[in-house]
């Protein structure tokens, strides 16, 4: 549902009390421009963010310790190793000469 701010000026009460079933869009010249939550819904969204952004930051550490390495030993390109270098390999599954 949204609403506009004059019409939410006028029911606030309403407008809080119906925000905490769902969200409350309020509006500005039919253009939203906030959205009104309940305080429940907003802590467990900043708690979401929050694990997103350690998950992150945790995966970020996480590789610069520990360089991806592919299958067959071949170090990654951040190790100053060419695209170009990495791809004319010698081919395990051709036949040698």
């Amino acid at each position: 549902m949204s609403t506009s701010i004059a019409q939410s000026r006028q029911q606030l009460s309403t407008l809080i009390e119906s925000a905490q079933n769902t969200p409350q869009v309020i509006t500005k010249r039919n253009t939203p421009v906030a959205v009104l939550v309940s305080a429940d819904y907003f802590k467990r969204t900043q708690l979401n963010a929050h694990t997103s952004d350690n998950y992150y930051n945790t995966l970020i550490t996480l590789r610069k310790t520990y360089p991806p390495v592919d299958d067959v030993g071949i170090p990654s390109l951040s190790e100053n190793t060419s695209r170009a270098a990495t791809w004319l390999r010698s081919n395990s599954f051709a036949e040698s000469e």
